[in-house]
């Protein structure tokens, strides 16, 4: 944990100056935060009194032909300033040039080194090379690169923030006629900022809203680039490290426990050595060093272990934590290893330590011993570990069913279309004219057996990386440059709705009659309707959309919303077009399209059936994966998952230790306690009150230790309230489950010892003793 704690939290960005680094985003009327426009990046990219670069960025994804074959890959359009922003440089060949902002120019790439060694063999004579790369509907002015010559190969481990993945880059290619006026479009740029030294975040902010206002009416918002590269896994991440520490406190308490029961069965040797001239002071110094030796012991074991664990780490946990790639086994992890050692042993044995050195000598001789009746100072310090164990395994507990919870609700939240048993694949259509061949691969589909419904579309929900935003402008309405209204734009054919299973809710659907000869028609979702509509009726209504602006579209059905961003985020406008109006668009048309299907077959037996059927056309189109929609989905949740996981994990191993400890406790305390038990069975005490005293000494224990963990996880419940979802911080039920869960655990390590004491037989004790 602290490897990845360090990577994400510690560790300075891989930028030049990352402490002068800003995030910068266009701010609209309604101070709503919007992606930035050509216009604004090439104003601020001169020079200005606050700044000591700009660059901007658009990612997307896009189709590339190498040498293993046609497939999507993550690319992003940059800006030839951005590399010298962020002070990367490329290994082999060069960064892009300013020229090359602009569009016109020979088609450039440059491609990541994860992708020089795996589709280009690593080869040092790479530049000058060409790849097919199709960035249609990317940031670069809608061109289509072809033929795309390799002019650089950036360094390994090279990562842009948030953005992991990115194959290729492309140059930003402005059209030369949105280059020569301001325009207030909205163009999707990310732009990146270095201060200057001494200046602040605030008056870069003052300065760049200044001149981005005057140009376009936007304002201009920015963020800490450490702070959006962390986005949501901050939190997540203190949390789990706070749980691996609390975990470490129950370790260390249980080894106290541990400690002190030793250094009790060996009071009375202790004593003798302090009274002979060894001091309390050396029998405590004793006590700790035996302490910080075992941890050692277990800190090179636990090293040992944590350079396999940060491997798996990395594998299973996917996506979502921040720098995951910078995870690594270093100076820094074995020194954290040993530091934690040494305070872990030094705790472990301080409690042990402190009892000897408020030991009175006289008495220790007097009592000392495994059977003599525990002192006062041990047993309140003993008592006081297993009530810390038991406090500290509630709270994890608690913090996991909180997490539990969450994820069941957000399991549950309706997400307006039925993915089980639902297929996708990608296809790539070739040539200018792609309908054709859309539709009969559609109708090749249809035909295979066991495949119940099938449609195309633009895209599917949950699909990230690809999708068609633009402004739209309902009849009635009057939304201006700097407050448009927003709408996700998707084409599919007739049979979508009931292929993926979204419910149409008024009006009809498309149909095979909406072609690019009759009016054009479209469906829109209920937030649309909610957002755009309010209070009118939405069948017949009309809305044109920014490209094309001369065109009027007639709203013909209304569907329910599907939260396309995942069960967490709230839905957003949407509009659904016929296939071959969207055609029109033939930029974004050449995006490519998703062949969905609804079918029980494994996804295997349906993809071979679909390279088949598809095979007489495969100069037309090209098939990618099959894959269930469930995967698309699953992304979602994998990172909820993976801390559930952890938080699951440490519960668990918090829960196991604190039964440990009440068991080793309570265990000891009925062998000091022996002589005073056998007294009481000989004087005619039965087994079941000896075993209730000693179940009754364990419960007060336990109602302590739930008390104090109680209170601790109220007290600590906001800490977690960032990554909960449709339950509160102070979730009765958790709290109940978990306090009986706790509650079971203590009374289970209670019961042997119980049982141990219920058999003591008197006159072989009092014999012995």
């Amino acid at each position: 944990m602290f490897s990845i704690v360090d990577a994400a939290l510690l560790r300075p960005l891989p930028y030049t100056a990352p402490e002068r680094q800003l995030l910068v985003f266009s701010l609209d009327a309604n101070h709503q935060l919007v992606p930035m426009g050509y216009s604004e990046f090439l104003e601020l990219q001169k020079p200005t009194s606050t700044l000591e670069a700009f660059g901007a960025l658009y990612p997307h994804a896009a189709t590339v032909t190498s040498p293993s074959g046609p497939r999507q890959a993550w690319m992003a359009n940059v800006s030839a300033s951005l590399f010298r922003t962020l002070g990367i440089q490329p290994v082999l060949g060069r960064a892009f040039e300013p020229a090359e902002d602009i569009a016109g120019g020979p088609p450039v790439v440059i491609v990541s080194d994860a992708f020089w060694r795996r589709e280009l063999g690593a080869d040092p004579a790479v530049l000058g090379r060409t790849i097919e790369v199709d960035s249609s509907g990317g940031g670069a002015g809608g061109a289509v690169y072809q033929s795309a010559t390799i002019v650089g190969v950036l360094p390994p481990g090279v990562a842009f923030p948030r953005l992991p993945g990115r194959e290729l880059f492309l140059p930003l290619g402005i059209p030369r006629e949105q280059a020569a006026i301001p325009v207030t479009a909205r163009n999707g740029l990310y732009g990146f900022a270095r201060l200057k030294p001494g200046v602040t975040a605030a008056a870069a902010k003052a300065e760049m809203s200044s001149i981005v206002h005057a140009l376009t009416g936007y304002d201009v918002d920015v963020e800490p680039l450490f702070n959006w590269v962390l986005a949501d896994a901050a939190p997540a991440l203190r949390a789990a490290f706070a749980g691996v520490l609390l975990l470490l406190v129950i370790a260390c308490a249980n080894v106290a426990l541990l400690l002190l029961m030793r250094g009790t069965a060996r009071g009375r040797d202790l004593a003798i050595r302090a009274a002979l001239g060894g001091g309390r002071g050396r029998v405590a110094l004793q006590q700790v060093s035996e302490g910080v030796l075992l941890a050692l012991a277990g800190g090179a074991l636990g090293l040992g272990l944590a350079v396999v664990a940060v491997r798996g780490v990395v594998e299973v946990s996917g996506v979502g934590i921040a720098r995951l790639h910078e995870v690594r086994v270093d100076a820094r992890m074995a020194a954290f290893a040993l530091l934690a050692s040494v305070l872990s042993g030094t705790l472990a044995g301080a409690a042990s330590a402190g009892v000897a050195l408020r030991s009175d000598l006289f008495l220790l001789l007097k009592d000392g011993g495994v059977g003599a009746t525990p002192g006062a100072a041990r047993s309140r310090v003993r008592d006081g570990l297993v009530v810390a164990q038991l406090a500290i395994a509630l709270l994890l507990a608690t913090g996991a069913g909180l997490l539990l919870r969450s994820l069941e609700r957000l399991s549950a939240v309706p997400l307006g279309l039925e993915p089980k048993h639902l297929l996708a694949t990608f296809v790539r259509t070739q040539g200018v004219s792609s309908a054709p061949a859309l539709a009969q691969l559609l109708a090749a589909a249809k035909a295979i057996p066991g495949v119940q419904n099938a449609a195309v579309a633009g895209t599917i929900p949950f699909e990230a990386g690809r999708g068609w935003g633009d402004s739209v402008i309902v009849e009635g309405r009057n939304p201006t440059a700097t407050m448009p209204d927003y709408a996700s734009l998707n084409w599919c054919s007739p049979g979508f709705l009931t292929t993926t299973g979204i419910r149409l809710i008024k009006g009809r659907d498309l149909a095979t009659t909406d072609t690019g000869r009759s009016n054009p028609v479209a469906l829109v979702n209920e937030t649309f309707v909610a957002r755009y509509l309010p209070g009118r009726e939405p069948i017949g209504a009309l809305f044109r959309s920014y490209d094309w602006p001369e065109t009027s579209i007639a709203i013909v059905g209304v569907v329910q919303d599907v939260r396309q961003w995942g069960p967490a985020e709230a839905p957003i406008p949407e509009v659904y077009l016929p296939e071959q109006l969207f055609a029109r668009n033939e930029t974004a048309y050449r995006q490519g399209a998703m062949l969905i299907v609804r079918s029980r077959l494994p996804p295997g037996r349906v993809e071979a059936a679909l390279r088949s059927a598809g095979a007489p056309l495969e100069s037309q189109v090209l098939l990618g994966a099959t894959r269930p929609v469930d995967e698309y989905l699953g992304s979602f949740f994998q990172k909820r998952r993976f801390q559930l996981q952890l938080a699951m994990t440490f519960a668990a191993a918090a829960l196991g230790l604190a039964a440990l400890g009440v068991y080793g406790a309570m265990a000891f305390s009925v062998v000091q306690r022996r002589r005073e038990l056998a007294i009481r069975a000989a004087l005619g005490a039965q087994r079941r009150q000896l075993s209730g005293l000693v179940l009754a000494r364990g419960a007060r224990l336990a109602v302590l230790g739930i008390a104090f963990g109680v209170g601790g996880a109220l007290a600590l419940g906001r800490f977690l309230s960032a990554l909960l979802y449709g339950v509160g911080q102070r979730d009765p039920l958790t709290f109940a489950v978990a306090t009986l869960t706790l509650g079971a655990v203590a009374l289970a390590a209670n019961l042997l010892p119980a049982l141990a004491a219920s058999r003591l037989d008197p006159m072989t004790v009092l014999r012995s003793e």
